[in-house]
């Protein structure tokens, strides 16, 4: 196996956990997805995040799509340029259900990921392109 197709399979299994994971709240598992503090983006602009910080809003976040009738996300595609041996630029689509029926909605996020020591993936920065901007959470 190449070490591309090795990188897309990683990128692949921490995306599945991480959507799986935020479907979820499963805060447990989504602290091992992020660094302690990262960059997170909107419309609003970027600013530093405390990794708990986030994590506390969460439930919240999710409340919003919920009274906004919007379901779970689920991730349509990924695609991912190595930027040297420990950063990789994410690009992802997602698909949120309409819970009352109709088009679903969809979402885009692009995710800096810093592989540490140990290759374990980490969100160091969030864009969110679409959807309830960080600044609602």
């Amino acid at each position: 196996m190449s070490e591309a197709t090795t990188r897309d399979d990683e990128l692949r299994r921490f995306f599945d956990v991480f959507a799986q994971a935020s479907g979820s709240l499963d805060v447990d598992t989504l602290t091992g997805c992020f660094a302690e503090v990262f960059l997170a983006g909107d419309a609003g602009g970027a600013r530093p995040v405390p990794r708990p910080a986030f994590l506390r809003a969460l439930p919240r976040r999710a409340q919003m799509f919920a009274d906004a009738g919007i379901g779970p996300a689920a991730l349509d595609t990924l695609t991912h340029q190595q930027l040297d041996d420990r950063y990789v630029l994410v690009r992802t689509e997602w698909t949120a259900p309409r819970t009352a029926g109709g088009e679903p909605v969809h979402l885009s996020s692009s995710y800096l990921l810093h592989r540490d020591a140990d290759d374990t993936y980490r969100i160091v920065a969030y864009l969110n392109h679409q959807g309830l901007p960080l600044s609602q959470a």
